[in-house]
């Protein structure tokens, strides 16, 4: 079905960079974005530049993973040439991972972070880097005890606490771009070809939806909701029992998608493209 309200609002940076991670974080929306560039700003305060390390010049920027607002604000960045830079306690810290590009990030907190791309897997424990898997992951997630990689031809691996890594059957041959869940008991995967993936904590479970799109991103706040986002303006928003597209106005390519609710969220992506999604 598609609900052809339109419920995002155009707040697009003006830079021809892609945005590729986004957090919402209730008191500012941080973008980071290609080329090096990143914003902080909300649907009333106009896009800043957000300062960042020399290191980051000119590099693209991948992967955003946040907690926090304000004062307890922590930020880490997944980039090109092995960079990872972490945002804690109003300072930034660079470190580098190898010689390739880092494309996804996630974690629990600014001592318990998971950088994947074409160095591999590598877990950040607030004093040391461990490479954990030569598996090369497009997105992960992580929670309390556990974190899961999902990469091209249906690849998905769990993390579990003594930090093994087991591949995980998904039935699926298509790649997987976007992964988020709100508890080791409620993930979605999304992909190529309109792919939707949900595990339950103990298989998973291919679900349905109208749209054939490429799916790069998906954000799941909690088991009654989830919105994906994907090529040429896609959006898909889970109510609990099924899979709806939403209209969005744009035909540009979105790869990033984080709120603070269901009904309220950032959709990021090609040329400055960020919407806020709010019923």
């Amino acid at each position: 079905d598609t609900d052809s309200q339109v419920y995002w609002t155009n707040y697009t940076v003006d830079s021809a960079a892609t945005v590729r991670g986004v957090y919402s974080s209730g008191a500012g929306v941080y973008l980071v974005a290609t080329t090096g560039l990143a914003w902080v700003g909300s649907a009333t305060d106009a896009w800043v530049p957000l300062d960042l390390p020399p290191e980051l010049a000119g590099m693209d920027l991948n992967g955003l993973w946040a907690a926090g607002a304000e004062d307890t604000l922590e930020l880490a960045i997944a980039a090109d040439n092995g960079f990872v830079a972490i945002y804690s306690l109003g300072a930034w810290t660079v470190h580098n991972l190898g010689a390739r590009d880092n494309v996804a990030i996630a974690g629990t907190s600014g001592t318990n972070l998971y950088v994947g791309g074409e160095n591999g897997i590598h877990r950040w424990d607030g004093a040391a880097w461990a490479k954990e898997t030569s598996n090369e992951p497009n997105a992960m997630w992580a929670w309390d005890g556990g974190a899961v990689a999902v990469g091209n031809e249906g690849n998905v691996m769990f993390r579990d606490g003594t930090g093994v890594w087991t591949v995980s059957a998904t039935g699926k041959s298509a790649n997987l771009r976007g992964v988020d869940g709100s508890s080791a008991t409620n993930i979605w995967a999304v992909g190529d070809i309109s792919v939707l993936l949900h595990w339950d904590g103990t298989a998973w479970e291919s679900e349905s939806s109208d749209s054939v799109a490429t799916l790069n991103a998906v954000f799941v706040p909690d088991a009654e909701s989830a919105i994906a986002v994907g090529n040429a303006g896609t959006a898909l928003k889970f109510n609990g029992k099924k899979w709806n597209i939403l209209a969005t106005d744009t035909n540009q390519n979105m790869y990033a998608v984080h709120g603070v609710s269901g009904s309220n969220a950032w959709g990021t992506g090609d040329a400055g493209l960020a919407m806020q999604y709010k019923e």
